[in-house]
């Protein structure tokens, strides 16, 4: 079968966010059975990301041209602001390209990855009306923007921009969701979400393949550094960066206070200006920057602490975790759409319960061996390559 993914980031090996790190996995098993051509729009990571190698055969394009002029800079702004609404010229790239053109024609199906290209449904259901299309959802973009609207202290303007996003994304959400023939969620709580919007496509729940060759398959020679605490994610993003924020101001103080050597890893490409400042300003911790592998961290750990308040869809960095047989700690927000008995340390909202849970651990770390190795097995049964390949077979054949 030949497939067209068509997606908001061209993967490659070291891509520094979790959304990618799953796509090009996605990429690499789906290209063992399958003729797929990767199609993103151009943009400076997407244009860099062509000279990096990475796994699985699929050939990758971009399609479009940086902007130029006090026009293409203004549409640029525009659709950093609002990229669901920006689709047009990586559209006219699209239909420019002849090749491209021919390879849409000659697809048996056409995959959508990430929501920002799941709007391209509508079009190119026009397009190729006979086409088999298939939408991958990394989260459920209107719970997000709902959570950004409604949380408390944001500054205004991002509450403004969070109630244009929602306002635009509800009806968006409804139209794909009727042109779909698949939608592919990551969790029975995305599947729920979205089954609530009315009329919708065959719903297919699909656990990430996160099991890589580095994450261990047995608990028996781990042996932290401690106390370590790890935080992970791609910093540049405003739920995580909210987190880190929220972690060094109000938690970690508390930890520190009890645990005096505890260290502290925030660890994630592209940490903003807020944050560096916030890690300067206490003690014992270690802020990463970009890095090649987050294995050394996860080796070292005591607890993960998985703090988000923002955002939607699984948090794929609390799944990774557990892969390592890091025990867990996380809110409600942390937690969403990780049905495992009984995985987690804790999940608490407040910080000074954070706090808690992340000192009984540092005080104890054979304490929570029996949730560690439980979450630990129960991971590497569901966010399997094998258990992915079902699905792959199940959508694509």
């Amino acid at each position: 079968m030949e497939i067209v993914s068509i997606a908001t980031h061209v993967p490659y090996v070291g891509i520094p966010h979790a959304g990618g790190q799953y796509y090009g996995r996605h990429v690499e098993l789906l290209s063992t059975r399958h003729r797929l051509t990767v199609v993103g729009p151009w943009t400076p990571a997407n244009a860099a990301a062509l000279d990096q190698p990475a796994a699985g055969t699929a050939r990758r394009v971009v399609a479009g041209a940086p902007p130029s002029g006090r026009a293409g800079r203004r549409r640029a702004l525009f659709a950093r602001a609002l990229p669901f609404l920006a689709t047009g010229p990586f559209r006219r790239a699209l239909v420019a390209d002849e090749d491209l053109v021919a390879t849409l024609r000659r697809a048996d199906a056409i995959e959508l990855q990430w929501f920002d290209a799941i709007v391209l449904a509508p079009w190119l259901r026009r397009l190729l009306p006979g086409t088999p299309m298939t939408g991958v959802f990394h989260d459920v973009v209107t719970q997000g923007h709902r959570r950004r609207l409604m949380a408390c202290g944001a500054p205004l303007r991002h509450r403004a921009l969070a109630l244009v996003r929602l306002l635009c994304c509800a009806p968006l959400e409804r139209r794909v969701l009727r042109v779909l023939d698949t939608a592919v969620v990551l969790s029975d709580k995305d599947r729920a979400l979205l089954a609530a919007r009315g009329r919708s496509p065959r719903l297919v729940v699909a656990a990430p393949p996160l099991d890589d060759a580095e994450v261990p398959r047995s608990l028996e020679h781990r042996a932290p550094s401690g106390p370590e605490v790890l935080f992970v994610g791609a910093l540049w993003r405003a739920e995580n960066e909210d987190a880190a924020l929220w972690l060094l101001d109000e938690i970690w103080p508390a930890v520190r206070m009890r645990v005096p050597a505890a260290r502290l890893t925030v660890a994630g490409a592209d940490p903003t200006q807020r944050i560096r400042q916030a890690a300067e300003a206490q003690p014992g911790v270690e802020l990463t920057g970009r890095v090649a592998s987050l294995a050394p961290f996860y080796r070292r750990s005591t607890v993960a602490v998985v703090p988000v308040r923002l955002g939607a869809g699984v948090k794929l960095k609390t799944v990774v975790a557990m892969l390592w047989g890091v025990p867990v700690v996380a809110t409600t927000v942390g937690s969403e759409g990780i049905d495992g008995p009984d995985v987690f340390l804790s999940v608490t909202d407040e910080a000074t319960a954070l706090a808690d849970a992340v000192v009984a651990v540092l005080q104890n770390p054979h304490a929570a061996a029996d949730v560690a190795a439980r979450a630990h097995a129960w991971a590497h049964d569901r966010y399997s390559s094998t258990a992915y390949r079902r699905v792959l077979e199940d959508v694509y054949g």
